[in-house]
């Protein structure tokens, strides 16, 4: 009943059949083989050759990058403590501030300067700041290049003290040609965040143009035409728009310098209609002690404890 429908193997017949494929198989000769290892060996010292030329006329990512720290990062001289803040000193601008928690756990105030940034699409061309460079807060205090600025007047002749309510220029220190002014952008396309954003721009037109006003709203009347004081806490107003300049303590974007918090032009508000920290600056010379974060007559806690 049942049958087998096993068949028995021909290996001779498999063996003539392979014999037959391996005769019919694809040869390469040896200039085929020695082209390939050629063509392979021309585009290996192609790249050595672009490579080489890159490094001798310092255009590698990493000599930019370098040349860019050395640029921006170069220490600058800032104006002596004095009364009052004057027109072409170098300055810092110092935002209020935001909480941080020591390794004692004590609860202190971290302020963040205004500077220049160069991004990773601008390092390529460019290793100075140049027109349309954004600008951040940066927790890094020494005064270099990409954080020192010089209050400037709309009249090129202006000279002496800044004055309350009077429109003035925000000039960045360095630039590779023309000199650079803060700008607010009046849109919000291309920016880190949804608010006005601020570039440097080499035209000094009415976006450019800033107030400076006391923080707090009853006397901005009365104090408007006086002298503005040195490391006062200040708003700075832009003129065109009205919004203040501001930093947007909940927006961190990553830079060459690390994180560093996004700056913006935006009035932020509490329930008393007054500006709240994001809104307030200094504006700081060759700093001292700081005396808003120094506690007097106590004793230090021990960390140990």
């Amino acid at each position: 009943m049942c049958e087998n429908f096993s068949k028995p193997i021909n290996y001779q017949k498999e063996k003539e059949e392979l014999s037959e494929l391996y005769k019919n198989r694809i040869i390469y000769s040896l200039p085929v083989r020695a082209g390939y290892w050629s063509n392979e060996l021309a585009i290996r010292e192609q790249l050595e050759f672009a490579y080489n030329y890159k490094k001798e006329h310092c255009q590698l990512l990493i000599q930019k990058t370098r040349k860019m720290f050395r640029n921006l990062l170069r220490p600058t001289i800032l104006a002596p403590e004095s009364a009052y803040i004057a027109y072409n000193k170098n300055y810092q601008i110092k935002s209020y501030g935001i909480s941080h928690l020591t390794p004692c756990g004590q609860e202190t105030l971290q302020p963040l300067y205004l500077s220049g940034v160069i991004t990773e699409r601008e390092i390529e061309c460019t290793q100075h700041f140049t027109h349309g460079c954004v600008l951040s807060a940066s927790p890094n205090r020494n005064p270099c290049v990409r954080n020192t600025f010089v209050i400037v007047g709309c009249d090129s002749e202006k000279t002496g003290m800044v004055n309350y309510g009077e429109d003035v220029y925000i000039q960045v220190l360095e630039s590779d040609a023309a000199p650079l002014y803060v700008q607010c952008e009046n849109s919000t396309m291309d920016t880190f965040g949804k608010h006005l954003g601020l570039r440097l721009s080499r035209s000094p037109d009415i976006y450019c143009r800033f107030k400076i006003l006391h923080w707090k709203p009853q006397l901005r009347h009365e104090t408007c035409g006086t002298f503005v004081l040195y490391n006062a806490h200040v708003i700075i107003q832009h003129t065109a728009s009205g919004h203040n300049l501001a930093t947007e303590f909940h927006n961190w974007i990553p830079t060459f310098f690390g994180t560093e918090c996004t700056i913006s032009c935006h009035t932020f508000r509490d329930t008393h209609r007054m500006e709240t920290s994001e809104n307030v600056w200094k504006i700081v010379g060759a700093e001292k002690t700081d005396m808003d974060h120094v506690q007097l007559g106590t004793r230090q806690p021990d960390c140990g404890k």
